[in-house]
């Protein structure tokens, strides 16, 4: 696997992973979600219409463009509701296979360190079941401290020196400046269906890839 030669050709011995996009599609994340939506509130055709925008690039306005197109009252399902409802869902997600394969051969020490909603992220990561795998999560909304800030990364490095240490994330706006400031060295992964795949690396990324 190109990334386990990385990193043995460099003498890593901590690798710390992010989550989104990194080891599963956001977008099923994203889909499992609104899904989950229609069906709490018995309404399967608010769930599938709010995927329907999504996959049209529409962000942000989601819950109230569905209301509209469907008539559908707010006072019902408030949209803190709608919005609760989806961070805490048991989400439908699985390892990309590439990461699936990685984390069975990767031999080196391995952390986690995700952004988001706590409750979400504890989700995710029980759904992907990094437990088997990974050593230490940090959620950095347990910690307030979220990317860029230094302090997630010191957290899972321990006595380890920088520059054996690697850092294994998808989003060049915030997850790499940490860690590249630090000495660590800094993976990419570039998923084609990534949500941040349009952005270009800068110079806080050593390397990218399509995959593990």
């Amino acid at each position: 696997m190109m990334i386990v030669n990385y990193l043995l050709a460099n003498g890593i011995e901590n690798v710390v992973l992010d989550v989104d996009d990194t080891l599963y599609l956001e977008r099923d994340y994203v889909r499992s979600g609104f899904l989950a939506l229609g069906h709490a509130m018995d309404m399967k055709a608010f769930g599938e219409l709010c995927w329907s925008y999504f996959e049209a690039g529409i962000r942000g306005n989601t819950f109230d463009l569905a209301r509209e197109a469907l008539n559908h009252d707010p006072r019902i399902w408030p949209t803190a509701d709608l919005v609760t409802c989806y961070r805490e869902h048991t989400p439908n997600i699985s390892l990309c296979e590439d990461a699936a394969q990685f984390l069975h051969h990767c031999q080196q020490s391995m952390a986690v360190i995700t952004d988001g909603p706590l409750a979400s992220q504890r989700a995710k990561v029980a759904a992907l079941g990094l437990g088997k795998h990974i050593r230490t999560v940090i959620y950095t909304a347990e910690h307030a401290c979220p990317k860029p800030a230094k302090e997630a990364y010191i957290m899972t490095a321990g006595t380890i020196p920088p520059q054996r240490c690697a850092y294994i994330a998808d989003n060049p706006a915030k997850d790499f400046l940490a860690p590249h400031a630090m000495g660590w060295k800094t993976i990419r992964i570039r998923r084609p269906l990534g949500l941040h795949t349009a952005i270009a690396s800068g110079p806080d990324v050593d390397v990218e890839f399509e995959s593990f």
